[in-house]
């Protein structure tokens, strides 16, 4: 059985994360697992970072996170985050 990749976060991600309320954290850490388990998920859509590399983006809920998938050291890089109103 393949193990999850771990995830981390970017500063920004950080921050979004250290002033949500504990419930929207909870959300949070559900995404970042859920999309850790399944790195090779595709988003709704792609974004290029500034070093031009393709990222995915979705929405989860409330939230639109973006990330890409490191998968030689089988890592995921949460990028952004955004919670919808």
């Amino acid at each position: 059985m393949n193990q999850p990749y771990k995830y981390t976060v970017d500063d920004s991600v950080l921050q979004v994360f250290l002033l949500a309320s504990k419930r929207r954290r909870e959300e949070l850490l559900r995404i970042f697992d859920h999309l850790a388990a399944e790195p090779r998920s595709a988003g709704d859509s792609l974004q290029l970072d500034d070093t031009g590399r393709e990222c995915q983006v979705k929405r989860f809920g409330s939230w639109t996170v973006t990330w890409w998938p490191e998968h030689l050291v089988s890592e995921l890089h949460v990028i952004d985050v955004e919670r919808l109103r």
